[in-house]
């Protein structure tokens, strides 16, 4: 089996070059590329095609501007963030921008192998700390978006046909995206709506018809 393609972004020099030299160690990777700001992620993304993508959120150059930019090219590069910022806000962010995972710094290498390794079986990872507060954020009653949300119109694509009973697969063939991509869009649907799972995504959706069409 041929080893996975790793691309590294990080402005912290020592940090780069620390995450280069531990994935190079590694029968199973290979690393083709490192890079300092925004810029480098997308020219890089672009040149190489690799199959995962580390970046960190906070250095030169808009890292969600990024994402979203390389995530537009390919739907099937797993891109995660690697970075020191525990802020739900920037999680969301980073994952409505098209990223498979958000790791923590504080994190070891093991973990990070261990989030890439659940992105490319079509996961969505979140440092477990993280995630636990994004959820309980994400289900206050004032900060639950609910029937309220704004869906992009790639997500009420993936919503209509939901709602006519489509498979994963189903949507995929129909949308022309991969099936992890359309696990990506499920994910950011029951985040905006408040689901737990395909039937109360449903519903949801079912109450923003009605909310737009009486407004």
């Amino acid at each position: 089996m041929a080893p996975i393609s790793i691309v590294i972004i990080d402005d912290h020099p020592i940090l780069r070059q620390g995450l280069v030299d531990i994935f190079a160690g590694y029968d199973d990777y290979a690393v083709v590329g490192s890079g300092a700001c925004g810029a480098d992620a997308v020219a890089i993304a672009q040149q190489q095609s690799p199959d995962v993508l580390v970046i960190d959120l906070v250095m030169p150059g808009n890292a969600l501007e990024a994402i979203a930019r390389i995530r537009m090219k390919s739907a099937s590069m797993v891109i995660i963030v690697f970075t020191a910022s525990d802020r739900v806000d920037h999680a969301i962010n980073a994952l409505e921008a098209g990223a498979n995972g958000y790791v923590l710094k504080g994190s070891t290498a093991n973990e990070l192998r261990g989030a890439i390794v659940s992105a490319i079986q079509g996961e969505t990872f979140v440092t477990p700390g993280l995630a636990s507060k994004m959820i309980t954020v994400l289900r206050r009653p004032s900060a639950s978006k609910g029937c309220g949300a704004h869906l992009s119109v790639r997500e009420e694509q993936v919503a209509r046909l939901l709602m006519h009973g489509c498979s994963n697969k189903s949507i995929a063939d129909r949308l022309n995206l991969s099936e992890k991509t359309v696990k990506h869009y499920m994910t950011l649907l029951m985040h905006k709506l408040d689901a737990h799972n395909r039937v109360e995504v449903v519903l949801a959706v079912q109450k923003w018809d009605q909310k737009n069409y009486d407004n």
